[in-house]
């Protein structure tokens, strides 16, 4: 039922997505000169690899330049990129991948091999048992993640590796053991709402839309605490 589900949501977004696309690809081309798709190996179900497309929001040789990270005001984002990522439009050629049968709607994120690594096998394996989404609890939570590191690449690598990264495991775990086509239904409605959603509001918003009574009960634990991210170090504080 899902990969029905996945499919025709697909080909009926792409559909729906046509003209706003051209838009895109237009803007990109005149304000960039750079490709408009950006295409990356990722980890997809049973680690297997698969290649992602998005469209492209950094300098060309944004990988030559800097780091995998993507941090606050990151130099390398273009000024057509920066409102794509923000409207997260840069995402929707993911629509392509759904279609073929490498990602769904709903899943935990597929991420480069290198972000992979950083789970224990086992975690990664469990987490990979199933396609990788377009959304996710993850995502949900973690919608504006550069927002939260800083360009001074310790600290940012710092962050993510040790605080973003062993996170997203917990949802990525949760979502596996409980999903379900109601689920992912609120996941999506929560999505089209999420971007225009402050951070400081993602705690209520989440918890009382996903509901899931393991969230609800731990919602301080899985999601109270705050990150407060300068050049020179990383604070975590409770609520």
């Amino acid at each position: 039922m899902k990969r029905i589900f996945d499919f025709i949501m697909a080909f009926f977004g792409l559909i729906l997505i046509f003209l706003p696309v051209l838009v895109v690809v237009a803007l990109i081309n005149k304000f960039t000169g750079n490709d408009v798709f950006f295409i990356q190996e990722r980890l997809g179900k049973d680690l297997k690899p698969f290649l992602l497309i998005k469209f492209a929001t950094m300098d060309k040789d944004a990988h030559i330049n800097g780091d995998t990270i993507t941090c606050k005001n990151d130099s390398r984002v273009t000024k057509i990129g920066a409102l794509l990522r923000k409207s997260k439009i840069n995402e929707l050629p993911q629509l392509i991948n759904v279609l073929k049968g490498d990602m769904s709607l709903v899943g935990p994120r597929p991420l480069p091999s290198n972000e992979v690594s950083i789970y224990p096998l086992d975690v990664a394996k469990k987490i990979y048992s199933i396609k990788p989404g377009i959304t996710g609890l993850a995502s949900l939570y973690f919608h504006n993640e550069e927002s939260l590191l800083s360009c001074d690449k310790e600290s940012a690598e710092s962050i993510f590796r040790n605080v973003i990264m062993p996170k997203k495991a917990k949802f990525e775990l949760w979502y596996v053991d409980n999903r379900k086509f109601l689920l992912d239904l609120k996941i999506i409605f929560a999505t089209l709402l999420v971007i225009g959603v402050p951070r400081k509001n993602i705690l209520s918003f989440i918890s009382k839309r996903l509901g899931g009574s393991e969230v609800q009960q731990n919602a301080e634990k899985i999601f109270g605490i705050q990150y407060e991210l300068n050049n020179e170090d990383v604070s975590i504080s409770k609520k």
